[in-house]
């Protein structure tokens, strides 16, 4: 598992707080085929990733970010409510971006190939972003 010495200098967590969120991370990716998981700062900066999360960091920080900075901005224009989430198709699978309340600073990043799951997939996210929520809220910035 990747400890981000960049989540390390804008986060202050501590060892356990870390710990728990990339075992719960790894638990999702356990039971699921999702891959890459991440949480990353909604200002893009990756705050605790599974060691499935190999590609290159600018990927799991400043992409999503302005992803959600653009959706959250149209979803208020359409009136459409508080942005939940981001999916995203492309040939050989998906990405899934799941949005953090109001008060959270934090999103959930993963990838999956079966499209046929996808329901179940962001059913499990939302589910372990719940669990991870009170760790995330810990968080403080310097």
């Amino acid at each position: 598992m990747e400890n981000s010495q960049e989540s390390q200098k804008e986060y202050e967590l501590s060892q356990e707080e870390l710990d728990d969120l990339m075992r719960a991370l790894e638990t999702l990716e356990s039971s699921t085929d999702l891959e890459g998981t991440a949480i990353v700062s909604k200002t893009g900066l990756r705050v605790a990733s599974s060691e499935t999360a190999d590609v290159v960091a600018d990927i799991y920080s400043a992409s999503p970010a302005t992803l959600i900075s653009l959706g959250e901005k149209i979803s208020q224009e359409l009136k459409q409510g508080e942005l939940k989430e981001i999916l995203i198709r492309g040939t050989k699978g998906y990405t899934i971006i799941l949005v953090g309340d109001k008060d959270n600073d934090f999103m959930l990043f993963t990838n999956c190939k079966k499209a046929f799951k996808l329901g179940y997939y962001v059913h499990k996210l939302k589910k372990a972003f719940k669990i991870m929520d009170p760790i995330l809220k810990k968080i403080a910035r310097k």
